[in-house]
């Protein structure tokens, strides 16, 4: 690993569930580290699971974030890698009517949000405050400029920029710019499942743990 260079590949054989093979590639660390858009996960009984199974299970597996004891930074978690291959074939045959099912609790909304946490970095005089929501995705997806309905007001309000969870750099308007205008894939969407940070500017904002955000 120490010695891989960038365009080096490693073949961490056939998807348990689907039977795709999965390659990574090395990062600009010289570290494997496998990309968001096909992220792979390794199981409890050590068979992988391919990107594209991984995102079906989030919705009934989503992500969470843990303290590395050795770096005492948040790192991703992914629930799913608590499962066995078989338990997790087996999951993937009920994923669609489990999604369904969400899908009409919440009143066939195009995308549904949970809010865990709400930081508020107050405004000046004439300026409004810059509100980090952090939560997860329980379905759908949302992107930045999205216009969605905040919590049970019935509030609207545009996402200016989505943000890296638990991120130690400080919501501020030249983080929004750069979050806004670049194309990085890893700050373009959330998905269902997905942990994820939505920054608003709005003078104030009803918005509390435990509401929701929602995409009509």
């Amino acid at each position: 690993m120490a010695n891989c260079k960038i365009g080096d590949t490693r073949d961490l054989g056939a998807c348990s569930a689907c039977g795709n093979v999965i390659v990574i590639e090395a990062d600009n660390d010289g570290l494997f580290r496998p990309q968001r858009c096909g992220n792979p996960v390794q199981l409890a009984d050590g068979s992988w699971l391919c990107g594209s199974c991984l995102k079906k299970l989030r919705v009934k597996y989503p992500q969470a974030y843990r303290m590395d004891p050795k770096t005492k930074k948040m790192r991703t978690c992914e629930r799913a890698g608590e499962l066995t291959a078989e338990a997790a074939r087996q999951e993937l045959e009920h994923v669609h009517g489990f999604l369904e099912d969400l899908r009409e609790r919440y009143g066939f909304r195009q995308a549904v949000f949970y809010v865990e946490n709400v930081d508020v970095k107050k405004g000046g005089l004439l300026k409004p405050s810059l509100f980090t929501v952090t939560g997860h995705v329980a379905y759908g997806s949302f992107s930045a400029l999205d216009e969605v309905w905040i919590g049970a007001g019935g509030q609207r309000a545009v996402i200016r920029c989505l943000d890296e969870p638990h991120s130690p750099v400080p919501a501020s308007d030249a983080k929004i710019q750069r979050g806004t205008n670049k194309l990085l894939i890893d700050y373009a969407w959330a998905e269902g499942g997905e942990e994820a940070a939505f920054i608003f500017v709005e003078k104030s904002l009803d918005l509390k743990p435990g509401d929701l955000i929602v995409r009509d």
